[in-house]
């Protein structure tokens, strides 16, 4: 699948633009990690559809993360010292889960984390950007009443 952004320098502009008169951080718990944490959510029903439902105790464990990147996250090849937040669809982590997802020595895995990633990419990306654009506007809206008075 091939993904093409547009009005990313835009974004990136607004996005800079809200950090510089709001600060920074607070921009990012507010507006990004939300937007993210939103969109990947979307994910958990498929993840626990495809989940092997022994106990249900692994089914359980799937969750949605959204954070800033720590030190640890930044070691991955997927994280850049330039993201200001992530969200991680991951399963508590076990020998039965990991088993599940890429497989053992004895048998193959039956993924559930990834295909419910692959599965619902378009849909991430179209339900972050409305996200995005719904609480830019918001707070965007609800910080110049405020420095208005």
């Amino acid at each position: 699948m091939r993904i093409e952004t547009y009005g990313f320098d835009d974004f990136d502009a607004v996005l800079t633009q809200m950090g510089n008169e709001f600060g920074y951080t607070d921009v990012n718990k507010k507006v990004l990690i939300p937007a993210l944490r939103n969109a990947m959510k979307i994910t958990m029903p498929y993840a626990k559809s495809l989940a092997r439902a022994n106990t249900g105790e692994m089914r359980n464990s799937i969750t949605v993360e959204a954070r800033r990147p720590s030190d640890r996250d930044k070691k991955s090849k997927y994280i850049y010292d330039t993201d200001a937040a992530i969200a991680i669809l991951s399963v508590k982590q076990s020998k039965v889960s990991l088993g599940e997802e890429f497989g053992t020595a004895k048998r193959a895995g039956q993924p559930f984390i990834r295909p419910s990633l692959e599965a619902n990419q378009s849909t991430i990306l179209q339900t972050l950007s409305d996200e995005l654009q719904k609480k830019i506007q918001r707070y965007q809206s609800r910080n110049s009443k405020d420095t208005k008075k």
